[in-house]
């Protein structure tokens, strides 16, 4: 055999062998999902991150895995969820609020985390800027502070004999209390009071809705967090016997019942999320990846909701209004 011969046939050996040996050194990747919210809030959402995923090539199974924890909106759970994560030894974390990324942050600074529905990471120290988060954290953000006295506005004009709101909020959420900051500020120049109604843990809820009644409550509205957000579907169903409007954040809760809501799509955010983590997977550092704010914002209306507890908007609402539920 000549020199040349067998210099051909020891480049085709490899050549022939390399797709092989990739295949079996590729390695599964794992992404860590925490969430202070329920199985049940969080099922569309993952639902959206894995057609995201799939959409960039990423399979199940083959190409990652995840490890998914819920607290159920037990908040004095999560920092042991998050332990049993870390101990894990994810690739990645993928988390939905600005609650869950700073109790993340008391146990990792170098794993990348991607947020999917943060509401105002600059103003709640998790990042540096939105163009250069500067951390080991990145994401997207509903805006849902900038959008908390949008809200309100548009309560008092879907109804606009409201002059009294009790506000549900989680006195121990960093997302939750900047919301609640936000809406009592608009509050004095729409000429609406607001009360402070506390949401610490699910049983919580039939309190919360006596000190309503019992403080002459006209309407309410909502802050997000996983809390409140564990028992979306209870609190929906509440508000609909006692007959009291209410503003919601996202039309997740339209879906469920309530009467309105003003926000980005939640599900689009997570699908877009799958975007931060197929970059981060690649090598891209968290650091340095924009964070990314809504463009697109739902006045959504449940008009079945609205006959059975007697409201009916003015036509100048619902001119507005870009998704109707009937």
């Amino acid at each position: 055999m000549s020199r040349r011969t067998f210099i051909i046939g020891v480049i085709g050996l490899a050549a022939a062998s390399t797709p092989l040996r990739a295949q079996t050194e590729r390695r599964v990747r794992r992404i860590g999902y925490l969430s202070q919210a329920s199985t049940q809030v969080n099922a569309p959402r993952l639902t959206a991150f894995r057609a995201g995923m799939l959409e960039l090539g990423w399979v199940e199974g083959r190409d990652y895995e995840m490890e998914v924890r819920f607290a159920n909106g037990v908040t004095q759970a999560l920092p042991g969820i998050a332990a049993d994560l870390i101990a894990k030894r994810p690739d990645v974390f993928l988390v939905p609020s600005d609650q869950d990324v700073r109790l993340l942050g008391r146990f990792t600074r170098t794993i990348p985390i991607v947020f999917a529905i943060t509401q105002d990471p600059v103003g709640n120290g998790l990042a540096a800027s939105l163009r250069r988060p500067g951390g080991n954290s990145t994401g997207l953000t509903t805006m849902a502070t900038e959008l908390s006295s949008k809200r309100l506005q548009l309560l008092k004009e879907a109804v606009p004999r409201v002059s009294h709101v009790a506000m549900l909020y989680e006195p121990n959420n960093v997302g939750s209390e900047s919301q609640a900051k936000e809406i009592e500020e608009a509050a004095s120049l729409l000429q609406v009071r607001v009360s402070r109604i506390e949401f610490r843990q699910p049983a919580d809820l039939d309190a919360a809705f006596k000190r309503a009644s019992a403080i002459g409550a006209q309407a309410f509205i909502l802050t997000t967090g996983g809390t409140i957000a564990s028992q979306r579907q209870a609190i929906v169903d509440r508000m609909i016997r006692m007959k009291i409007p209410a503003m919601f954040a996202h039309g997740q809760y339209a879906e469920l019942g309530g009467l309105m809501s003003y926000g980005p799509s939640f599900n689009d955010n997570f699908r877009r999320a799958a975007v931060y983590v197929d970059r981060i997977l690649k090598g891209a550092s968290p650091a340095e990846i924009p964070i990314e704010q809504p463009t697109k914002f739902e006045l959504v209306v449940n008009m079945k909701t609205a006959r059975a507890i007697g409201v009916r908007f003015p036509e100048s609402f619902l001119a507005n209004v870009t998704g109707v539920i009937d």
